[in-house]
This record gives C-alpha cells, structure tokens and sequence, in this order.
C-alpha cells in the first residue's frame, strides 16, 4: 500500500514539474488603507458593474479598482449576495437588508428585518432573496420589497447552510441532513452521490447548467442535470491535509479550491490535474483562505489574513522571482529551452530541477533449497517437548488435509529486509551558478555559448559552472556580427575585444587605444559600431571586417547627460536627457530630432530602443510589435528592463519591485471584456449630491467635482480618461489616468453638459451618456427678480409724477426718487446685459465691461433724468392731461 501512495505521489510531483518551470500565475495583491476597514471578509461578490463588494467585520466594503469605501453597519456582515446583477443584499449579525441610496446620495445599509438576528447565509434566485440563521428561514419578495415567509426550523434540528441547486432552494440541518424548499416547505431530498456526506459549498458554472460541490469530506464532484461526475484530483491527500473551505469554478476547464491552511489549488475539473497550487511559497500573502470570488474577467479574488489578492490565470505573464533560492536586486534574465538563468545583484541564479529522495524499507519472499544441515536441525526441533508426539501427528494431519499449499520437497520460503532510495518530489527551485560572483548585469548568447557579464568579468556558463573569460569588471557588452568579437566596455575605460576559436578566447586588440567611458555599444546597418558614452559619442567605421576609422561626434547643441543610441533602418538616432538626435552624415554631427513628453522613460535591450511616451511602452522593432500584443506592457508603467524569452516569442520583464515576469503572446484581450463606464459621484461644496437626470447648484455654491469610473483590477491606473464640457469649450482634454476627476472650482450660470471617454490597454474607449448639470444664479440675477424691480420702478416713477402735480413742496423728494430710479433703472439694464454674457472674465475686465454698458445707456438716462425734472416741475400734470384727453 505504502508502495503504490509513494508511486501516485510522484506521479502527482512529475505532473506539476510540466508546468512548474512555466511559471506562477499573476497575483495583485490589495491592502485598503483606511483603518476603518478591517481584512477579515467572509464573502465577496461583485455586480454587473464590475464594482466589488466584501462581507466585512466593519461593514460592506466596496472596492472599484482605485476607491476603498466602507459602509458601516451595527454588526459584521457575514453574507452577500447579488440579485438582478445590481441589487446587493446583506445578511449579518443584526439581520439582513439591502443596499440603498439616500435623497443625498449617500449609500447605506437599509435594514428589512427587525428581529431576526445571526444571518449568516444568503441566498437569490429569480424574483425571491433567502437569509438563513440557525432558527429561521427568511424568504424576501424582491418584486414587492416585503418579507413573504419565515419558515422556523422545527423537529430537523438548526439550519447550517443554504445553497441553490438547479434553481431549487436547498437547506442543511443537523437533524434532517439536507432539505429542499417545496411549494413553502422544506422537505428531505438526500442526494444519493454524497453518500450522506455534509454539503460545503456550491457553486454555478456562468451561463452554464453545471455546478460545483464540495463536501466536508473536502471530495469534489460536478453536477449537471441530476448528475454528478466526482473530480479525481491528483492532489486528494494535499487537499485532505490542508482542508477544502470553499470553491469556485474559474471556467469550464478550470476550478479553483481554497483550503484552510494551504493555499488555492486550480484544478483541471475534467482530468483531475492540478494546475498550480497558489500558497505562501508561490506569493500568496497567507495561506488560510477566509473567502473565495471568480470575478467576471476569470479572476480569482482570496480574502486572507493580510488583505486581499487577485490570481489571474489567464493573463500573459506568469511571475518566475517566487522560486525559492534567489536572492537580491534582479538586474536580467535569459532562457532557452528549459534553462532558465537570473543576473541578480549577488550573482547569477539558474532555475534547478530538484529531485528530493528517501529511504523506504521493504520485505521480499523468495524460495531457495534447503541444505542438508537444516533438514536435521528442523528433525530434532520436532522431537524436542513431553507432547512431541502429538505436534508430529497433527503436522501430518494438516499436510494431508491442505492440498493446495503443498510445498515441493526441500524447498524453503524465505522474507528478506531491503532498503531503497525513493523519489519523493520534483520541485523547482534557483541555485547560484558557482565560480562566478558579484553582480550581472548582462546575458547573452554567443556563438552557441552563453556569456554572463558584471563586475567580476565576462564568464562561460555551462550548467552551474562558471570559467572566466575576462577577469576584469564590465559595464556593458556588445557582440558585433561584422567583426564576429564581443566587445567589453570595462571600469576602467578601456574596450577590450575578445574572438572564440577553437582553443577558447582570445583577445585582439582592435580598441586598445580607447580611453573612454561607455555605457552602451550598438552596431548600425552599414558596418559601424557606436561607443555611447557621457555626454559624446564614438563612431568606429569598419571595412572588411577591420577598424577603418575611429572619431568623436559632436552635438548641434550641448548634452549634459548619458547617452544610449540604436539605428532605425540607414539613420543612427542617440537619445539623452529625453531627447532624440540623428546622426547628420553630411555634417558629422548629431541633431535634435524629437523628445519624450511626460516621464523620460527610455533604455535599450535585446538590440532595440524602449521608451514610455506617458501612456504605454513602444519600440522601434516593427517585426516586435508585429509578433507579440506589446500593449499589454502598459500594465507595468515601471519596468526597468526588457529581455528576450523563448528565441523571441516572449519577453523577460524585471520591475522597479524587483518582481520578475515572463510575458508571452495570448489571445486572452480577445476573450476579456471591459467593465461599464459610470459616475461614481457627484460631490458639492461639503456635501454629495445625487446624480439625477438633470443637477441643479446654486452659484453661490457652484463647486463640483464629478468622480467617474470604469473598474479594473489588474492595474486600475491602465484606464485613462479625458472629458469635454459642452457650454464652455469644444476640446478634449487629454488623455490621463487622472481625468475620471473633474473639478470645477466655480461656474457661471448656465446649462452644461459634461461627456466623459475611457481607454483601456488596446486603445478601446467607451462613452458615458452625457451628464447634464445646471447652475442656477442668485436669485437677484433670475428673471422673476429683473421683474419685479421693473414694477417696483414704475411704481417709483408712479409716485413721483403724482407728488410733483400734487404740490410743488414735494419737488425735492420728486427729484430724489427720480435720481434713484434712474440709478436703479441703470443697474438693472446693466445686470440683464450682464446676464446674457456668458464669458470667463478678470476683474479688469468686467469693469471695462460695465464702462461699456454704462456708455450706452447713457442716451436714455439722460432722457429719463430730463423727464423727471420736468415732471418735478409740474409740466406733466396727470389731472391737466386727464381734462385735456376729455
């Protein structure tokens, strides 16, 4: 038995050794900040939005790739679910409810219980949402917002779990084992696969009828149409050590498994395969799994002990620095084949096939003659005792009565003790290269041998065995294809050359005059080779295979920085300082050609130039961005270098978190789908506002900022977003990964409409419905106060021709009220002018503005300051035109 449990262990170890060298998934890890939101979650889900919420001791905690907000409850939840693919329903230890939004836009937990307490399931399926506690099965109407039943449970003992199966409602209790819900009662409906076992977890396949259990016993099956297939994981005895807590389907051909103590095992659910196992060893922060998600992209989110983490198996890089054995700053990597070596800043590494072996003892029976000593000796055993007699007839009564185990005559059983080595695991795991130490910075292949460079020289690696070749320290290498020789910029400002033959290599001495220092060596397309160094570049002409000419180029203009060249096609650009130089072939000398904007990200690797323009990475090899899908690169804006994997058809990445990754060609953009772009929220001066159809401010208090968002969870910043406001301008801002705020300190009265665009990696926007929002003015600046003052001014004008018709003592306060309503007049002329220009303006300016106005209504006042001296003088008697109109 031993034997055969040793031979299917190593069958399961050989098994992940086919996959172990490819690397291990991709992990995002998640860590909220905020001190009101605690990391242990007991359920996550996400709504159609793609916005994801967590089961938290503090509350709900909802997470849309950049915002952590919490939404504190009186208790922890323990429970949520989503029902019509936006209603969030909550279960916890003060009962259950939904989530809802206030008249001030503010989200809250909308309680819709009020004695039920400990909800530590829930449960939605078309049209009714489920809570479950220990005593009560509560059934809530979603149509009508109401609580339809509470079914108690009775004689079968406390509920201990809820799942939904085929569309149908399933409850577990201590008593009566599993119980299903019928026409409002639950009634037992064993099924006969889990051979009385304990359900743990079930899980629907996305647009699929097949689902996924687990059981106590931690056994899988899947189950389709009332039947179950049990999943024969290679790895039963792992998962029965660490314990199975819950499980999820990733797709139809994969599984994911969270365990108490071990990680999260994918499985192949069709062969039982194990994938990978994803724990501590393989940059899973914990390895006790609180909570498990599939989220919509084919992610899978764990809750643990330390935050949360995101595996993506489907995503282009696998990450290869989680071995265990390597050890400081990654500088470069190479591969071919299955070799797999690492630069670091302590040495060199080489990715190691481990065979682990141990000792088994056992027992071999074989037959062999009997000598002629033993016949005798056995004969006076035989005599030996007082009852010797009887032994010796009942011996021959048994040999005549056992016909089938008759012995051939002198032949003799013998059980032997044996030991053997046995494999016990397959692992992978770094070892440093020996005979070569120091930092490496550069691995290259030459002539069919690998080449390792640094500060301890140019070495020859074969295995784990380093054999120097130039015992002095390198800052960079270069092997030219014209001269066939490798040449070593060194630390002290030589170039040494150096040509394999047959008896090993040797120096030549084609660039022993140099004394210069060279950071980077690179070769153009008409045989001359580049020596850039501090602020200059060499130029060394070959013919025929041999140095023809060596000279200085000089710059247009001065450089005051390190300078890395490459040739695109016949042109030779350098690049310092973020800017770009051709090579003048006329004049000898390099002139500015273009520049970076942004960030000055740029260095070359593998023979080509790499640069960051601020929105995603690039390079000049056109045969490279042909071959591999390069946007995906834009997930990573801090790489710090680049290196050929796999003869081309995949790229080594090392970032400025010393993470190492490998990235291949994938099709998995094709199958990926974007999450809805929306307004998050809409925030005043002090408060937030809720989004409607049509938002109305004051201007008095006409501070906005709109918050959009588009989730993403890999890398929330790959999104970029840029706006227009339709009522101030007609551009687009730019692009940036900060756009989804816009903020608008102040606003003139008006309607406007604000349009807002997100890009993802591969250039794909998307396009809210335009967000209207109108600010009112003061209300001494609306049309009902313009008015108003217009009848208040006519009455004025009113009073005064009556005062001054009915007696001349009143001429002074005639003349006063008239002076005023001219005043008045000419302030609401010049308020209503003011009202129609809708111009960002300066202070300056708005008073040449009222200039303006105030010219030309001067016309009218002068009339109007005419008209009321007369009327004060009684020329506008109202009783004399009312006799002269009789």
């Amino acid at each position: 038995m031993r034997r055969a449990f040793v031979i299917l262990y190593v069958a399961v170890l050989m098994g992940h050794s086919v996959f172990g060298q490819s690397g291990n998934y991709f992990l995002s890890h998640y860590a909220p900040t905020d001190e009101n939101i605690d990391y242990l979650s007991f359920d996550i889900v996400q709504t159609d939005r793609g916005v994801i919420y967590f089961a938290n001791k503090n509350g709900v905690v909802e997470f849309d790739g950049r915002n952590w907000d919490v939404i504190e409850s009186p208790g922890a939840i323990y429970s949520l679910t989503v029902a019509n693919g936006h209603d969030l329903y909550y279960g916890g230890l003060a009962g259950f409810g939904r989530l809802s939004v206030t008249g001030e836009g503010i989200t809250t937990l909308q309680p819709l219980s009020t004695d039920a307490r400990n909800i530590f399931k829930t449960v939605a399926i078309t049209g009714s949402t489920y809570f479950l506690n220990e005593h009560h099965l509560y059934i809530f109407d979603i149509k009508t917002q109401s609580l339809r039943q509470a079914i108690i449970a009775g004689k079968e003992g406390s509920f201990t779990g809820m799942y939904e199966l085929d569309g149908a409602l399933y409850v577990t209790s201590v008593g009566a084992g599993l119980l299903k819900l019928d026409k409002g009662k639950l009634v037992p409906a064993p099924l006969s696969f889990l051979e009385g076992d304990e359900l743990l977890f079930v899980d629907k396949l996305a647009h699929s009828p097949q689902y996924l259990i687990g059981t106590a016993t931690n056994r899988l099956f899947v189950y389709s149409s009332s039947k179950a297939i049990e999943v024969n994981g290679e790895d039963k005895g792992y998962l029965q050590d660490n314990v199975v807590v819950d499980g999820r389907w990733v797709n139809e051909k994969l599984i994911a498994v969270g365990t108490l103590s071990g990680g999260v095992v994918f499985i192949d659910p069709g062969t039982g395969a194990t994938q990978q196992i994803i724990n501590y060893y393989t940059g899973l922060p914990d390895n006790e799994v609180f909570a498990l998600m599939t989220d919509l992209n084919q992610g899978v989110w764990v809750g643990h002990d330390y935050g949360f983490t995101r595996i993506a198996p489907y995503l282009p890089f696998r990450t290869f620095n989680h071995y265990q054995g390597l050890s400081g700053n990654l500088l470069t990597a190479y591969s071919e084949g299955d070799q797999v070596y690492v630069g670091t800043s302590v040495g060199l590494y080489k990715l190691n096939k481990e065979e682990i072996y141990g000792e088994e003892t056992y027992y071999v029976t074989r037959t062999r003659k009997v000598t002629a000593e033993e016949k005798k000796e056995e004969r006076k055993k035989s005599r030996r005792g007082l009852f010797g007699f009887l032994k010796r007839n009942k011996t021959k009564e048994e040999g005549k009565g056992n016909d089938g185990a008759v012995e051939k005559k002198g032949i003799k059983k013998v059980v032997e003790k044996r030991t053997r080595k046995v494999l016990e695991a397959l692992d992978y795991g770094y070892k440093k290269v020996g005979g070569m130490e120091g930092k490496v910075t550069h691995l290259m292949k030459v002539e069919g041998q690998l080449l390792a460079a640094g500060v301890a020289g140019i070495f020859e690696i074969n295995g784990l065995e380093a054999t120097p070749v130039l015992n002095t320290p390198v800052r960079t290498v270069f092997y030219s294809p014209t001269l066939k020789q490798v040449l070593a910029s060194t630390y002290n400002d030589r170039v040494r050359t150096l040509r394999k033959d047959a008896d090993g290599w040797e120096e030549t001495f084609l660039l022993d005059t140099l004394r210069a220092y060279v950071g980077s060596i690179f070769e153009d397309h008409v045989q001359n080779i580049w020596l850039c160094g501090r602020a200059d570049v060499i130029k060394v002409e070959l013919l025929e295979g041999k140095v023809s000419t060596i000279s200085s180029v000089p710059f247009a203009s001065n450089v005051m920085d390190e300078t890395i060249g490459f040739a695109q096609g016949t042109d030779v650009f350098v690049a310092a300082s973020g800017a770009f130089h051709r090579y003048d072939v006329v004049n000898h000398k390099f002139v500015k050609y273009d520049s970076l904007p942004g960030p000055r990200k740029y260095f070359t690797s593998m023979g080509t130039f790499w640069y960051n323009d601020g929105h995603k990475w690039g390079t000049i090899d056109v045969n490279l961005r042909n071959r591999l899908n390069l946007q995906w690169l834009g997930l990573f804006p801090d790489i710090r270098t680049l290196a050929m994997a796999d003869n081309g058809n995949g790229l080594w990445l090392i970032t400025s978190n010393n993470e190492l990754y490998k990235f291949t060609k994938t099709d998995f953009g094709e199958i990926a789908r974007n999450y809805p772009l929306f307004l998050k929220e809409v925030r005043g001066p002090g408060n937030q506002l809720l989004h409607s159809s049509l938002i109305n401010v004051d201007q008095r208090e006409s501070s906005l900022t709109f918050e959009f968002i588009q989730p993403e969870y890999t890398n929330a910043m790959a999104i970029e977003y840029q706006y227009r406001i339709e009522g101030i301008g007609k551009a687009w801002s730019a692009w940036s990964v900060t756009n989804n705020i816009v903020n608008f300190p102040y606003l003139n009265p008006g309607h406007y409409k604000l349009r807002v665009k997100s890009r993802d990696l591969f250039g794909n926007e998307s396009e809210l419905a335009p967000v209207d929002f109108r600010v009112i003015p003061p209300y001494w600046k609306q049309t009902w106060f313009y008015g108003l003052e217009f009848v208040f001014f006519a009455v004025l004008v009113f009073l005064s021709l009556r005062l001054s018709a009915a007696n001349r003592k009143y001429r002074h306060i005639s003349q006063l009220l008239s002076i005023l309503t001219v005043i008045m007049l000419i302030q609401l002329v010049q308020n209503t002018a003011e009202s129609f220009i809708s111009i960002q303006t300066t202070p300056v300016t708005d008073f040449f503005i009222q200039v303006f106005i105030a010219l030309l209504i001067l016309p009218l006042e002068s009339k109007m300051r005419g008209f009321m001296a007369r009327a004060s003088e009684g020329q506008y008697d109202l009783k004399q035109l009312k006799e002269v109109k009789h």
